[in-house]
């Protein structure tokens, strides 16, 4: 019975012990994925922030640090248009990428969305202005290395695709800030790399209120959104160079902002086209535009309206039905649509994008290469997409007078453009002397100060009456 009553103390000793240490595990595991990213396993940004200020107390005041701010530009690219089994995938890969070049000494985190941060602290440890400067070239040469590593191509739902990051950069000593403050300024850099794409920038203090600035821009234009009476269009027409009458009307938006008056889109696009808010303000611009172009038509004025898109928008696969559902509302054709792409775009070779384009001609909406001569990509793209349209960059027509170099390229363009059966729209026209050259060149049509300044919507009407009626046979174009 001894025996028997000893086995059986030794028996619930020993299962205690096990649940003991099964708790003790499920604790341990517990407390882990408290500070982990579910996602990437790297640690999250509350362990980020924690065990950063954590070290930053233990070292010495004057030891410089550096925080590295990583977003991976084209996660949203690749999530919208392979899925979100895609999208983690690739951050997935990043992450490994990343903590495959993170010493045990430093803390890499993945902060939510497409964000990581890296902490370091390897740094020259004097706090003196040359050591500072030190650390940061040493930060900034780790962070180019970092995004020439995420860069490299792989793999996914059978598309190539690499990981596009733009960085930020902050190096501070470790007794003069906290973690928060880190973060914030880091942010203030990285806000400045996007606007670069695919770039490293180190903080500034001078662009703190550029920061703070932007986000509350982004707020102010989802109020905006909800009104009609702050962004509005300005509508400027283009003049066929042979018979004097409109070919199209560019829509251009404006913001007129109750507080900061009236914004031109290079004030305010870079962050709307940063944020999630891209897809609706396209969308309320294109709503606009075609209830413009349905009321001129109602006039019994047949001429197409064209709004500019950018690389982000033909990522968006939904971009083709929207369009679908507005030329349905406003009872405008699809060919009377004109799509204005971006130097951005042709610059693209993402599959997807050319997907979008080949839905919309296949529509009827018009297609037109912005900018056409900057960028060698043009005519790469020329043998991707068709379109119907090449519009010669304003610089060109600006310097030809003066420049055999521009003239060679509006004279080129314009040859390319008869060979190919495509209509080719002059940009920036404000004398007559450029009309009149464009016009002994063969230029199709010439839109600019000399023709039209962009006008209020209520003004647009009146105008196109004043011109000559375009021939009925012909293709209209758009500015």
């Amino acid at each position: 019975a001894a025996l028997a009553a000893y086995e059986d103390s030794i028996g619930v000793a020993l299962h205690d012990a096990a649940t003991h240490a099964a708790l003790r595990h499920a604790t341990e595991r517990a407390d882990d994925e408290a500070v982990r990213d579910p996602l990437t396993k790297l640690f999250n940004r509350e362990a980020l922030l924690r065990r950063g200020d954590e070290t930053l107390r233990g070292l010495d005041r004057s030891a410089a640090v550096a925080l590295l701010l990583l977003d991976v530009d084209n996660f949203k690219d690749v999530n919208n248009t392979l899925g979100h089994v895609a999208g983690d995938q690739l951050l997935q890969i990043a992450a490994g990428r990343l903590a495959d070049l993170v010493s045990d000494v430093e803390i890499l985190a993945r902060l939510g969305g497409d964000e990581f941060g890296l902490l370091l602290f390897d740094l020259p440890e004097d706090g003196t202005e040359a050591p500072l400067g030190q650390a940061q070239r040493q930060a900034m040469r780790r962070a180019r290395r970092l995004a020439a590593v995420l860069a490299e191509p792989t793999e996914i739902a059978g598309v190539t695709v690499s990981a596009e990051t733009s960085i930020g950069v902050v190096v501070a000593t470790a007794g003069r800030v906290d973690m928060p403050e880190l973060l914030r300024r880091a942010d203030v850099a990285l806000y400045q790399a996007k606007d670069g794409r695919s770039s490293v920038v180190a903080y500034d203090p001078s662009h703190d209120g550029a920061s703070t600035d932007r986000l509350a821009l982004v707020a102010e234009m989802r109020t905006a959104l909800r009104h009609d009476d702050q962004v509005v269009l300005a509508l400027q027409p283009a003049i066929d160079l042979t018979t004097g009458a409109a070919t199209g009307v560019e829509a251009l938006a404006r913001w007129e902002h109750p507080r900061r008056g009236r914004l031109h889109p290079k004030d305010f696009v870079r962050a709307v086209e940063a944020s999630e808010l891209l897809a609706p303000f396209t969308r309320y611009v294109i709503d606009k535009a075609l209830a413009a172009a349905a009321h001129w038509r109602a006039e019994g004025i047949d001429v197409p309206v064209a709004v500019n898109l950018s690389a982000r928008n033909l990522l968006d696969s939904e971009l083709p039905g929207d369009i679908t559902e507005l030329l349905r509302k406003h009872r405008v054709p699809a060919h009377r649509l004109v799509l204005e792409i971006t130097e951005t775009v042709v610059m693209s070779d993402l599959t997807v994008i050319d997907e979008v384009l080949s839905d919309l001609r296949q529509m009827g909406v018009q297609l037109s290469v912005d900018d056409f001569g900057t960028g060698y990509s043009s005519l790469t793209f020329l043998t991707r997409i068709a379109v119907d349209e090449v519009k010669v960059d304003r610089s060109f027509v600006r310097a030809m007078s003066d420049s055999p170099q521009a003239a060679a390229i509006v004279r080129t363009t314009v040859d390319l453009g008869r060979q190919l059966g495509l209509r080719v729209v002059a940009e920036g026209v404000e004398t007559q002397e450029q009309r009149r050259e464009l016009t002994a060149l063969g230029c199709t049509a010439a839109q600019g100060f000399h023709f039209f300044r962009p006008m209020p919507s209520e003004e647009i009407t009146a105008a196109l009456r004043s011109l000559p009626e375009p021939p009925p046979a012909a293709v209209a174009t758009a500015a």
